[in-house]
């Protein structure tokens, strides 16, 4: 009788306040899940976590050592993905982003053994942005993360110091420029020989992933791969 009655609220409540897809704003008929499976089937998986020299891993050939890198998307304009994006990094929508990081975890499950990981670390904010905006949405991705693996994410061992301009309009020479040096680790002990997944929303041409790994493996962490929901093509 009770699982009647909770089934009747539920019903009550789907009614009045429907759950809305935030890939296509259209209605989704049951579940709890933010994607309707239209919008989640037409998503655009890489599938870079099977493919050793995927575009991802040679992006970073010749400037700093990685392990594996990957992304779970391809990052393509006018999109349900960049509406996805834009919503959890600018509408503070952080379930959906611990949601994306769900599917992304999926994707590392299905790794896990050969690629080993100890730990997590997000991709960090400078303070002051991350006190605007609420929230890291790389954190709610490495939150994620550790719920469909296990994983566990350290939140506060990687740190930025400097709050640099944004790097969207920057050539790849002045993004590379503009994060020299901003990162920092505030306790060594917490990655020394550790396999750390450093884990960022977009990638782009890498610069702050590369600044991030460099001060990862100066401060003595065993290797670093690196995982993002999406990358710019």
């Amino acid at each position: 009788m009770r699982h009647l009655a909770r089934e009747a609220y539920e019903s009550i409540i789907h009614l009045f306040y429907p759950s809305i897809c935030f890939g296509c704003q259209n209605e989704i008929i049951e579940g709890d899940e933010m994607l309707c499976i239209s919008c989640l089937q037409s998503l655009p998986y890489t599938s870079f976590e099977t493919i050793e020299n995927n575009p991802v891993s040679t992006l970073f050939w010749g400037r700093c050592k990685i392990i594996n890198a990957f992304s779970t998307f391809y990052f393509i304009e006018q999109t349900p993905l960049q509406k996805i994006i834009h919503q959890i990094k600018y509408k503070n929508e952080e379930n959906l982003g611990v949601y994306m990081g769900q599917l992304m975890g999926y994707k590392i499950e299905a790794i896990k053994r050969n690629i080993a990981v100890d730990l997590c670390i997000p991709m960090p904010l400078h303070p002051t942005k991350e006190r605007e905006r609420g929230y890291n949405q790389s954190a709610l991705l490495t939150k994620g993360i550790e719920e469909a693996t296990g994983i566990p994410t350290k939140l506060n061992t990687l740190t930025r110091k400097t709050h640099t301009s944004s790097q969207t309009k920057k050539t790849r020479i002045e993004r590379w420029m503009n994060v020299e040096n901003i990162f920092d680790i505030n306790d060594p002990n917490e990655i020394k020989g550790k396999h750390v997944l450093l884990v960022d929303d977009v990638i782009t041409t890498g610069a702050s992933i590369e600044a991030c790994i460099n001060v990862l493996l100066a401060n003595q962490a065993a290797g670093v791969s690196v995982a993002s929901l999406a990358y710019t093509i």
